[in-house]
């Protein structure tokens, strides 16, 4: 098996965040955060409808979020996300050890902090990977902490430009019909979720160990997951 501490597990944010938090704000920024700021600072009021994509009230939360980023409080990153993939993992039901897995491999892919671990103190925001050249700064900032690193790549497509990696692999979650394969789509979210969580629960790091995951009628063939349907 690949020695544990020279393997990075990289995943998506969500969308979906919890508000609102517990913990202090933020006195310390990296440099590349710091960036993110600068950029979000000098987008116009005019302009926020196009660079989020939403409308209505979850417009004027996700501005107001971003105004507010620097005095905000703050939850750790793994309950500030709270889309399908992270109710599919399901975090706090996890034994400290499978937690603690977590916190030494996984690298949550943050348009605003970049690299973040599971347990990593961050404010509410609204902000995409591909949006404000967050991909390209993330991408160049990525790379030292990468470089020695096996990495496990379960990220969108947009996601992965903005790391930078030479050791890794990437698999997919694929519905096969009639022979032919396709995306898994949104059920690719929640089975993503359960494969993170088997990782914990099983203390895996290696890609020859993949084979062993198999839930709701997917099964690891030839570098992909795969259901039949």
């Amino acid at each position: 098996m690949m020695a544990a501490p020279k393997v990075r597990i990289l995943i998506p944010p969500s969308e979906g965040k919890q508000p609102g938090g517990d913990r202090p704000s933020l006195k310390d920024w990296p440099e590349g955060s710091e960036e993110m700021l600068t950029r979000l600072a000098k987008v116009k009021s005019a302009e926020w409808e196009k660079l989020l994509g939403v409308k209505g009230k979850a417009l004027a939360q996700a501005v107001a979020a971003n105004r507010k980023i620097r005095t905000a409080p703050t939850l750790p990153a793994i309950e500030r996300y709270s889309g399908v993939v992270y109710a599919a993992l399901d975090y706090p039901s996890l034994k400290e050890s499978e937690q603690d897995f977590l916190n030494r491999h996984i690298r949550i892919v943050s348009a605003v902090f970049g690299l973040v671990r599971p347990d990593q103190l961050i404010p509410d925001y609204k902000l995409k990977i591909d949006k404000l050249g967050a991909d390209k700064l993330w991408s160049v900032r990525t790379a030292a902490e990468l470089e020695k690193m096996y990495v496990i790549d379960l990220l969108p497509k947009a996601h992965r430009k903005a790391v930078a990696y030479s050791s890794g692999c990437a698999p997919e979650f694929l519905f096969v019909k009639d022979g032919k394969p396709k995306p898994a789509g949104h059920s690719g979210k929640h089975i993503k979720g359960r494969f993170i969580r088997f990782l914990a629960q099983q203390q895996i790091a290696d890609p020859s160990e993949f084979h062993k995951f198999r839930e709701d009628g997917f099964r690891f063939v030839d570098g992909y997951f795969v259901k039949n349907i």
